[in-house]
């Protein structure tokens, strides 16, 4: 019994120890903003820039999957995206989660760090969207924070 306990104690012991140093070794989550002025076409691959931090200064950015609902209001639709960002060290795709109003081409969402590969392979983050319409493209920004575990 008491030689159960103490395997117990040192199994709990090292978790605890392996626990800590993941923790350490993840980056702290950093302020991140993305720039795209978004051409509206299908197969469009946009130019971005960023803020200095955990993703490089500028790449490319295109639409991988688009959903689009609830557009039968005429006012407005959901739109589900996915947008996949290529820097020199690798890439990284977002999930975006947006309203667009029909009358304005403004944009207003969230987006999530959904995968990467190269330096992004672990980047995780999460942030808000927001999109001016300015005829054929919306500017949109992309705010909020990032790391990489």
């Amino acid at each position: 019994m008491r030689k159960r306990f103490v395997l117990g104690s040192l199994a709990a012991a090292v978790m605890a120890v392996l626990a800590f140093v993941g923790a350490a070794v993840a980056s702290p989550p950093q302020p991140v903003t993305i720039t795209v002025p978004t051409t509206i076409e299908p197969g469009a691959v946009d130019n971005f820039t960023s803020n200095d931090g955990v993703i490089c200064l500028s790449g490319t950015v295109s639409t991988e999957v688009r959903h689009f609902v609830g557009f039968q209001s005429g006012n407005q639709a959901q739109i589900l995206l996915v947008k996949h960002f290529v820097c020199d060290a690798g890439t990284f795709d977002l999930l975006l989660r947006a309203t667009l109003d029909f009358t304005t081409s403004d944009t207003v969402g969230t987006w999530t760090v959904i995968g990467g590969t190269g330096d992004y392979a672990r980047l995780h983050g999460a942030g808000k969207l927001t999109g001016e319409g300015m005829g054929a493209i919306v500017l949109d920004e992309y705010t909020g924070t990032m790391h990489i575990d």
